[in-house]
């Protein structure tokens, strides 16, 4: 009977031995492969963190306007007879070098936008919009009077809003006069002005 027990206690005790050889380096596998996946997932995440970001385009354009803007006489007689209409930009609100002196802006009540711009071709120039309390046919009166000097000057009717158009000093010149939306523009006013200047 004694001799029974004993060899039984003999096997299990090879069987735990047995085990254990063959369990503890599956143990220390294991651990290793997790610790090895968590550190991964740290160095990931780190990475995430660190990552440089992309380069943003910012605002500036690729090209600044170098022709020199010279206005013509007939130009400058419309804007010296309507001096006390014109917008004083006292806010340092329009862009960077926009040319007052040639295109100012009449009866503002709101300035929307003014950007400096580089337009697909690669042509430097501005875009200015606005929100004004007079009629749009005031506005016209004033922008058709400054531009039809231009020897291109063309003028079209598109709906309610009217396109002008003329090249000045090396400058191509649009400008849209069209009744407000304040749904678009976000802005309250009778008359809403989009200017589009661009180096020819």
């Amino acid at each position: 009977m004694k001799i029974r027990y004993i060899i039984l206690s003999v096997v299990l005790i090879g069987v735990l031995i047995v085990g254990a050889v063959f369990m503890i380096p599956k143990l220390f596998t294991d651990e290793k492969a997790t610790t090895n996946e968590t550190n991964k997932s740290e160095e990931t995440t780190t990475t995430a963190v660190t990552k440089e970001p992309e380069t943003i385009k910012n605002n500036l354009p690729d090209a600044t306007a170098t022709t020199a803007i010279v206005v013509p006489p007939e130009m400058q007689a419309v804007i010296a007879e309507n001096t006390a209409e014109l917008y004083v930009d006292d806010a340092g609100l329009l862009a960077g070098n926009y040319p007052s002196q040639m295109v100012p802006l009449y009866g503002v009540s709101n300035l929307s936008q003014s950007h400096q711009i580089t337009n697909d071709a690669g042509k430097p120039g501005w875009k200015t919009s606005y929100v004004s309390d007079y009629s749009t046919d005031e506005l016209l009166v004033f922008y058709q009077a400054l531009l039809t000097s231009a020897p291109d000057y063309t003028e079209e009717p598109i709906s309610e809003s009217t396109s002008m158009k003329g090249t000045v000093s090396g400058y191509t010149i649009s400008i849209t006069v069209s009744p407000n939306n304040p749904e678009k523009t976000d802005l309250p006013g009778n008359s809403a002005v989009s200017i589009f200047i661009e180096q020819v």
